[in-house]
């Protein structure tokens, strides 16, 4: 007998596949978040639809390399792009087949945690160039994931969704792991010649200056040490975290800002307090999406969570 959960994504992934790629239907995106990986059991693996286009989309198939991987290839999903991994947690694409331009389509992002099916980042199966596709999904940490899906309007043109929505999601490695979506941010790509003078403005403010940090979260910081610095002639960070010093290349358009994975020095810390705060820091870093600058002040966000704020 399929369960309750079972028979609601296949009518949601079914339900897709009805409308065209450029019209917008009402989203999950744009309704109250749920959990659609909540389950009294081990979460089950959701099965593809039809494949179409495998063979001629040979190439961008890749073979398994994993239990988990040999597990979706067996339901008959086909992997693509490559796996992301941090600690125990894995993010795996895969896919029901291609378009004529070798674009998946009904595909799906998988989460596993220590080789156990966790849940997926989208309740339906989604096309390339469509409304709620992904475009874009980041392991933050073992419990943390980032993910960007585009957005259409029924006039946008294919090549340009004027919206996107940011997703934040939650891994609870249990004995029966759950993946939670926490919260969703939905914002417009193209702005007015006024908000682009604007962040203009915060991106000159951004260089040239060393921020110390003043919190992370809401947490103040009393540290006289961490601090971060950006170079925009190198497109590098660096700085320090209070024991060790620290860099990386960094992506900024607009107000958007995606800082690489930190290398850092390895020095010892003197007190667990330090370490700590060092150890907070450098994950919230690399968990940033955009940055905000009022006067002597930038705060740095995950989406739509302040994460760390800095004075000069």
């Amino acid at each position: 007998m399929i369960s309750e959960k079972r028979y609601l994504f296949l009518a949601l992934a079914f339900s897709l596949t009805t409308f065209s790629a450029s019209a917008q239907s009402h989203s999950w995106l744009d309704s109250p978040l749920v959990n659609w990986n909540e389950s009294s059991d081990f979460p089950r693996l959701p099965e593809p639809v039809e494949a179409t286009n495998v063979q001629q989309c040979r190439e961008s198939v890749r073979e398994p390399e994993s239990d988990a991987e040999g597990a979706l290839t067996r339901r008959g999903w086909h992997l693509f792009g490559s796996v992301q991994s941090f600690g125990t947690t894995q993010l795996i694409m895969a896919t029901s087949g291609f378009d004529g331009m070798c674009r998946p389509v009904s595909y799906q992002a998988f989460i596993y945690v220590e080789g156990r099916y966790a849940g997926t980042l989208s309740p339906i199966l989604m096309d390339s160039r469509a409304d709620g596709a992904l475009i874009n999904a980041r392991l933050i940490s073992t419990r943390n994931i980032s993910a960007e899906f585009v957005r259409y309007s029924k006039s946008d043109p294919l090549c340009c969704p004027s919206q996107t929505s940011f997703v934040s999601y939650s891994v609870r490695p249990d004995e029966v792991p759950d993946l939670v979506p926490t919260d969703v941010l939905t914002r417009a790509n193209c702005q007015t010649n006024e908000q682009q003078n604007a962040e203009s403005n915060d991106m000159d403010a951004l260089f040239g200056n060393r921020w110390m940090l003043a919190a992370i979260s809401d947490e103040q910081s009393n540290k006289s040490e961490p601090y971060i610095e950006f170079d925009s002639q190198k497109q590098r960070f660096f700085g320090s975290g209070g024991c060790n010093r620290f860099t990386g290349s960094f992506e900024s358009s607009g107000t958007t800002l995606k800082l690489s994975p930190i290398v850092s020095t390895r020095r010892a810390c003197i007190d667990n307090a330090t370490q700590r705060i060092e150890t907070e820091f450098f994950q919230a870093l690399e968990s940033v999406t955009r940055f905000e600058i009022q006067a002597d002040t930038l705060r740095l966000y995950e989406n739509d969570r302040l994460v760390l704020t800095f004075r000069k």
